[in-house]
């Protein structure tokens, strides 16, 4: 059902919203029964409007009004009293969405900081919907609505980007994957807002690719498990993540041979991982990684390796 709401009180409404989120679906589809969006590699972001102030917290409704200083322009781009909208927060690196960078954004927690941050990595708030408009609860009123009530009260100007809709979801997939963008998002017509995951949402997502810098090796029982695998930020090696999937018989027992070459005392990782079985390794492989997602925390999401690299280390780069 609906998000439950008490009409007279704006701020419990805000307080008690929950974002919509979408199921997985492999590939992508015509119909003329959706609506087509990009799905933007950031932030969840909800944002309330209200008495010139605007108010922020993220999918999990922690707070994040002091980590976007900007998004309080929303108040001279928006032709509404109160509003509340849900977006994703986005800071572009070369032209695409980098998620390493938003999150340096979002884990800021002191103003000096931020302020930096913010001369350093702008942000852009890219809005798909409209959830309350002066007095009136929006999340039982049909996505068309919705939609049109978004495009008519929001000036599109920066930090703002109001979101474009599709009505071919194959064309807009295959500009995705060239573009090598995230994925894009079915919403059905005529769909309600939900709290929680809902089947008339959709999201579908090219698999990635990343080149990783192998760091170590899971021994667990003694034998390869799986590969402890590492990428460059800034200079410093992090721990992305671990994977297994992929690997054949010969590639263990190379990773076998090669261990007892280039085992280490300790690990290269800043950030290495805990556990049992784990053997650390001259950070000189490199292997060729394909994933579905980057985790808010910085891991790879279902890795699985393609194949080894003959590419330097160096190029291992988030």
């Amino acid at each position: 059902m609906p998000v439950p709401v008490e009409l007279t009180a704006l701020w419990d409404f805000f307080t008690a919203l929950q974002p919509m989120e979408p199921l997985s679906k492999k590939e992508p589809f015509n119909s003329p029964d959706y609506i087509f969006q990009v799905k933007w590699d950031g932030v969840r972001i909800l944002a309330m409007l209200e008495q010139r102030r605007v108010t922020l917290k993220n999918r999990r409704g922690n707070p994040r009004t002091g980590q976007y200083p900007e998004l309080q322009k929303l108040v001279g781009l928006v032709e509404a009293g109160s509003a509340v909208f849900d977006g994703e927060v986005v800071a572009l690196m070369e032209g695409k969405p980098s998620l390493s960078r938003v999150l340096q954004r979002d884990s800021s927690r002191r103003e000096s900081v931020t302020g930096a941050l913010q001369r350093q990595i702008p942000c852009t708030y890219c809005l798909f919907d409209l959830l309350y408009l002066d007095g009136t609860d929006l999340t039982d009123s049909p996505i068309e609505r919705r939609q049109q009530l978004l495009a008519k009260v929001v000036r599109s100007a920066p930090p703002l980007y109001l979101c474009d809709s599709f009505h071919e979801g194959i064309a807009l997939y295959r500009e995705i994957e060239r573009a090598e963008l995230e994925g894009i998002v079915a919403k059905k017509k005529g769909s309600l807002y939900w709290s929680g995951k809902s089947a008339d949402w959709l999201k579908i997502k090219p698999r990635r690719r990343q080149l990783c810098v192998v760091g170590g090796l899971n021994m667990a029982g003694g034998a390869v498990g799986s590969l402890l695998l590492g990428a460059y930020r800034g200079g410093e090696l992090l721990y992305i993540g671990k994977a297994g999937s992929g690997l054949k018989r010969d590639d263990l027992l190379l990773l076998r041979d090669y261990a007892l070459q280039d085992g280490s005392p300790g690990p290269h990782f800043r950030n290495p991982p805990r556990g049992r079985g784990l053997l650390w390794l001259e950070p000189r492989l490199t292997v060729e990684i394909e994933f579905l997602e980057w985790t808010g925390d910085l891991r790879l999401r279902a890795p699985v390796v393609v194949g080894f690299s003959d590419r330097l280390p160096a190029e291992a780069v988030i």
